[in-house]
């Protein structure tokens, strides 16, 4: 098949990424409107046959290198093309290098958004193609992370939250009994959660985006639903009310155990009605205390407190937990579990069957730097993905060559490829 550059609108683009198996986030026009905001170009490129049916795109981003009249493209999560599709693949891969030419780059960079063994003939066949591969390092080594946690959200909810570990089952309603409660937000509560990454960057010792990135974000993804704010607030006198009925609750069981306990006169039952007895005294007991507790956080904080916040992103049929960050008060009420839940709840119900929780770093070492991190993204029923890596097709080798050897300007070239 002799494939041609196409002009394709931004609907049109939008709606080939947000519907192909090999479509992402980063290659939505949106993106590439988000991060023109912050130093970045970018052009779409497609190919398609003679009659206009597009077979494949990229978006390209392009970076100035500072001091020198060059550039760096990245298509990030790109290209979005069947590669199997091997004529499909090189006629984006002209495309580009022609674009990129205009734009003096000296490297085309891609991280195509496919499994490490998905093809096992992918690196011989994009090395004849021209381009290098950059090995199969860990996951925070390339501009995107190699290893991700994503999660199915296939089937019914029931389904999904059953596949969760035992323990983030029980945080997630834990965190409703402490009359936590998540809900989506408005754009004027990303100041609330720009506080909420201040204090969760100082707590964690990261360095963090600042509020205008975030609105930024928000802005341009939001008005095609690609983009939904959530944040969690501790109701305590929701809770108050709960706890309380549960009380209620328990003082009628005591009561008739009371009873039978009077009438009972078989061994073997009134053993049964002590344990009952016993159990029940016992949740008395812990909800008392933690009335007590509510009701000194509801004198604290009478209309609630924020405790985190969260920015899931969409894009056709898979989601992404992009950012969160969280208070340093009442961690232990478990609010990111629900905000988890509630989050991936809202995806299923706008289309997506995947939910991405970002990059770990591949290691399941319980000793590994990383461990907390993968311990938490990995107690949702997710599932480790290995993706194939980063690619390079060199425009300009003395210059790559300098760049390769390790200047600092490389390094901090690498972290503003980074969502």
């Amino acid at each position: 098949m002799n494939y041609q550059p196409l002009e394709l609108t931004t609907e049109r683009f939008e709606a080939f990424v947000k519907t192909h198996p090999k479509g992402d986030l980063l290659q939505l026009p949106a993106w590439g409107d988000v991060k023109q905001a912050t130093g970045w170009t970018h052009q779409r490129i497609a190919v398609g046959t003679p009659d206009g049916q597009p077979i494949g795109v990229a978006l390209l981003l392009f970076k100035q290198v500072p001091k020198l009249p060059f550039t760096l493209c990245y298509a990030p999560r790109g290209f979005v093309v069947d590669y199997a599709n091997k004529e499909a693949v090189t006629a984006l891969r002209d495309l580009a290098i022609k674009v990129a030419k205009q734009h003096k780059a000296i490297a085309i960079k891609l991280d195509p958004n496919i499994d490490r063994d998905e093809d096992p003939t992918l690196l011989t066949e994009m090395m004849a193609l021209g381009f290098k591969h950059n090995g199969f390092g860990g996951g925070f080594d390339h501009a995107q992370p190699r290893f991700t946690m994503e999660t199915s959200l296939e089937g019914t909810e029931k389904e999904i939250f059953d596949r969760f570990h035992s323990k983030f089952r029980y945080n997630v309603r834990l965190a409703e009994r402490k009359g936590i409660v998540c809900y989506e937000a408005s754009r004027e509560e990303l100041k609330t959660f720009a506080k909420l990454m201040v204090e969760t960057g100082e707590r964690d010792g990261f360095s963090i985006r600042g509020l205008d990135y975030f609105e930024n974000l928000y802005d341009h993804l939001r008005p095609n639903g690609d983009a939904a704010l959530f944040l969690t607030k501790l109701d305590a006198a929701k809770a108050l009310e709960s706890t309380e009925a549960l009380l209620l609750q328990a003082d009628r069981e005591l009561a008739k155990i009371h009873r039978q306990l009077e009438k009972e006169t078989t061994e073997k039952k009134i053993k049964s009605l002590n344990n009952r007895l016993e159990q029940t005294t016992a949740q008395i007991d812990k909800a008392e205390k933690s009335k007590t507790e509510l009701m000194a956080i509801a004198a604290k904080h009478p209309d609630g407190v924020i405790l985190s916040g969260g920015l899931l992103t969409l894009a056709g049929r898979r989601s992404y937990y992009l950012y969160g960050a969280s208070s340093n008060e009442y961690r232990e009420f478990m609010p990111n579990h629900l905000m988890q839940w509630t989050m991936m709840q809202y995806a299923k119900a706008h289309g997506a069957v995947s939910y991405d929780f970002g990059g770990v770093s591949g290691s399941t070492d319980p000793d590994d730097h990383y461990a907390g991190l993968y311990a938490f993204k990995s107690g949702w029923g997710s599932t480790m993905i290995e993706k194939i890596g980063e690619f390079d097709y060199v425009l300009n080798k003395p210059l790559y060559l300098v760049l390769e050897t390790g200047l600092p300007i490389l390094k901090r070239l690498r972290k503003k490829f980074r969502r």
